[in-house]
């Protein structure tokens, strides 16, 4: 992966609602970009790289919808004037915790199923 991803605790050490919540989508975006090899751009919305997980990786239902939710509530406080705060922030930075957990569980098993090795066709 390359990266290293904060959890729910380190991102409680945010006071700041923006920076929590732009801090916690930039790693989902990083993360599926390359792990999960969404495509990237100025055209492509983080719920498109959301789908294109989804159908190639079979995410869970559960967790496409925490991501949606996520990417909802930043989506929210960036473009709506009245949507300064979030209504739970220790909800939310579970909620990104849960979902991290949730895609390196799913690479971690998907690199055991198929040995981890590059296959060339």
């Amino acid at each position: 992966m390359g990266a290293t991803f904060s959890s729910a605790s380190s991102y409680q050490q945010y006071t700041n609602d923006f920076e929590l919540v732009i801090r916690a989508t930039k790693d989902l975006e990083y993360l599926l970009e390359q792990s999960f090899h969404a495509p990237s751009g100025k055209q492509v919305g983080l719920h498109d790289k959301i789908s294109h997980a989804q159908q190639t990786f079979g995410l869970t239902q559960d967790t496409v919808k925490q991501m949606r939710y996520l990417v909802t509530i930043r989506n929210k406080l960036v473009h709506d004037h009245e949507f300064n705060r979030l209504p739970d922030r220790v909800s939310f930075a579970k909620s990104y915790d849960s979902v991290e957990k949730e895609l390196k569980q799913h690479l971690k098993h998907n690199k055991s199923s198929d040995g981890g090795a590059c296959t060339i066709s």
